[in-house]
């Protein structure tokens, strides 16, 4: 099974941590985003990213997504690790924590970016039954 959907970014906050040669640089982001599809809710992604001359980077994170439940909210965070070339983002990631049910520890997913600061993702879950 998997669940997918969307999220927008809603804010994006970067800092140029160092700049290397030949216009490499390292650089810092925090990102606020919207999840709408199979998962419902907005994350905060804290990005380290590098960048080469030509403006692709590599990038890891952690992000903390807090899902809209029916009673309580639940709290996933998933650790990335990304590409951005050519202008399209995508990344592998992995829930590395989860304050509504730890059968999703370890789950892994991915996302990549479409326009206007979009992205599709997908996550895959357990069967049951």
């Amino acid at each position: 099974m998997e669940l997918s959907g969307t999220f927008q970014i809603t804010d994006w906050q970067e800092n140029v941590d160092k700049e290397l040669s030949d216009g490499a640089k390292l650089s810092t982001a925090v990102v606020q985003q919207s999840y709408t599809g199979d998962l419902t809710g907005s994350s905060e992604v804290r990005y380290q990213l590098c960048y080469d001359a030509h403006g692709d980077a590599i990038f890891v994170g952690f992000e903390t997504l807090t899902l809209n439940a029916d009673h309580a909210p639940a709290i996933l965070v998933l650790q990335h690790s990304g590409a951005f070339k050519n202008g399209i983002a995508s990344s592998q990631f992995t829930v590395v924590a989860s304050s509504a049910d730890a059968s999703l520890l370890g789950r892994s997913g991915s996302f990549k970016s479409t326009e206007g600061g979009k992205a599709e993702y997908q996550l895959c879950m357990p069967r049951i039954g």
